[in-house]
């Protein structure tokens, strides 16, 4: 765990781009066994420590907000995808994976702290 919210970013991007090949490969199977929908959650779970831990170390006040709405987007998406509340096209999903990807390589190369003092904020 201490790797994760110390490298959040890193894995942020890692979780939400396994996430988007994982949105990818899923209509291409033609029989979804439980253990490849239960990495819906995995990647969840994943993502919210990075998303919490990124969003806590940033620099930048607005990318907070940011990773926030991405990742509430993401989850509205994943548990729609479930229930089949709204149709939404697939690159909906697809989208919210790449958006959340790209918010945290972009923290991490733009946003990152160089100290304790600027994260304390």
């Amino acid at each position: 765990m201490r790797i994760v919210l110390k490298n959040s970013d890193t894995f942020g991007a890692l979780a939400s781009t396994l996430c988007l090949i994982h949105c990818i490969l899923t209509p291409l199977l033609y029989v979804l066994p439980l253990w490849w929908k239960g990495l819906n959650l995995v990647f969840l779970l994943i993502s919210f420590f990075a998303v919490y831990a990124s969003s806590k170390n940033t620099s930048r006040p607005f990318m907070k907000p940011l990773f926030w709405i991405s990742y509430i987007f993401l989850v509205f998406v994943l548990f729609n995808e479930e229930i089949h509340f709204f149709h939404l096209p697939e690159l909906v999903t697809y989208f919210a994976a790449i958006n959340l990807s790209f918010l945290h390589i972009y923290n991490r190369k733009y946003c990152n702290c160089n100290d304790d003092e600027c994260c304390s904020q």
